[in-house]
């Protein structure tokens, strides 16, 4: 299997604040505004030749790269709080109906809420902020154990690198956190996708912190988040 897939999207609000000067950050959930920026790209490329009956079993490297920007209208006002992005671990237990944000998957790590990669998110609290900015990288390598109609399963090594930033002015798309790990996947007519990860976070190796610390099963129903 080869090929190719990008996307590249863009949501905007009308310019309240140009509109009425007399809104303020207050105003802020009441009359939303902001344009919002996607670009993902992703290519997939068989390596070495098809095995088994049907040559359907052969490696396959998947290269992907993301990224999303908020940008606001008035620079006097505050970044929307709506529709921003949420990185770090599946997004399986998370509700994000009420501020529509975008849920950035980083296996190996928990949702953070810092853009300093020195800072371990094992010690810092539940993310109640968002990023306006994210970038993210894949490298994974993958071979289907079972190509049956009815099913599918492959098994996966992955290299994953991504942060988050709130502002334009600590953007740095250098400073990025790192993961490695393994994993699998089950597509199942009955029940959808069924996926298992087991990554660790390079940055979470942190000194007095054990490898085993540092961590991180993470389960996907239904859908593979981004």
């Amino acid at each position: 299997v080869s090929g190719s897939n990008f996307m590249t999207s863009l949501q905007l609000t009308p310019p309240y604040s140009l509109i009425n000067t007399s809104i303020t950050n207050k105003d802020s959930y009441k009359l939303p505004e902001y344009h919002k920026w996607r670009f993902n790209a992703e290519w997939f490329i068989p390596i070495g030749k098809g095995m088994g009956e049907d040559k359907s079993h052969q490696f396959v490297l998947r290269a992907a790269a993301k990224y999303g920007f908020i940008g606001r209208y008035n620079s006097k006002l505050d970044y929307s709080p709506f529709e921003r992005f949420q990185v770090g671990d599946a997004g399986l237990t998370n509700n994000y109906g009420l501020l529509g944000y975008d849920i950035i998957a980083h296996r190996g790590y928990p949702v953070y809420q810092t853009s300093d990669p020195t800072i371990n998110p094992d010690n810092s609290s539940t993310a109640s902020r968002f990023f306006t900015i994210f970038n993210k990288y894949q490298l994974e390598l993958r071979y289907p154990l079972v190509t049956n109609p009815g099913s599918t399963i492959y098994g996966l090594t992955f290299f994953e690198a991504a942060n988050g930033w709130y502002d334009y002015k600590d953007y740095n798309p250098f400073r990025l956190r790192r993961s490695v790990g393994v994993g699998m996947r089950f597509f199942l007519p009955m029940f959808g996708l069924l996926g298992f990860d087991y990554g660790v976070g390079f940055d979470r190796l942190t000194p007095g912190n054990r490898l085993r610390d540092a961590t991180r099963f993470t389960f996907m129903l239904g859908y593979e988040p981004e």
